[in-house]
């Protein structure tokens, strides 16, 4: 029933109200990363989403304009391409505000697993478990982000991932969220390299 009829018209009116009210936060974060560094302030990439169907996710800029092209995605803190807003948005999470938009539009969920980029499930496609993760929609937060963030391996997440499929429930959307901020207050697990932090 949860699944079925009340997680999609939830995650609207939960995304609606979020861009309403972090409007003008959200415009803060746009010029401040402008006046720090040159680019856009939202960076675009194409992510894997329900049945591995592409999406284009949005995000606060945090590095330095292509600097995935340069070298991919940052795991250490101390990579040079963040910008030092970018570290703090990386810290705190806000970075990923904009994805907001991303479930109001349907690409994603407020609660699911977490959007890959698609070669990081090439060695994982043949893994029926595996691609549960990919029967629901990808969230803005999900179990892995409870406790390890960042500093999950492939195979721990997408157990996790699996695991969370096979046992959505609202009780349990409700515990993830509210589980989340005790982490991201903390400001801990962003990166692989904190992997001995927890």
């Amino acid at each position: 029933m949860y699944r079925r009829y009340i997680k999609r018209p939830l995650d609207i009116v939960l995304s609606l109200t979020g861009l309403i009210v972090m409007a003008i936060p959200m415009a803060i974060i746009a010029i401040v990363i402008k006046l720090e560094s040159k680019g856009p302030a939202i960076f675009r990439q194409v992510r894997l989403g329900k049945h591995e169907k592409p999406f284009t996710i949005y995000k606060f800029r945090t590095m330095c304009d292509h600097a995935y092209e340069q070298g991919g995605v940052a795991s250490r803190s101390d990579d040079p391409r963040i910008t030092k807003v970018g570290a703090f948005l990386r810290r705190s999470s806000l970075d990923e505000l904009l994805q907001l938009i991303n479930i109001l539009r349907g690409d994603m969920s407020i609660i699911g697993p977490r959007p890959i980029l698609s070669w990081e499930f090439d060695g994982y496609r043949n893994n029926p478990k595996y691609r549960k993760r990919h029967d629901v929609r990808p969230g803005l937060f999900c179990t892995v982000d409870i406790e390890f963030r960042a500093t999950a391996d492939r195979k721990m997440q997408f157990a996790m991932d699996a695991e969370y499929v096979e046992h959505i429930s609202f009780l349990n959307d409700a515990k993830i969220f509210f589980g989340v901020f005790k982490t991201v207050v903390s400001g801990k697990n962003v990166y692989r390299e904190e992997v001995g932090q927890r």
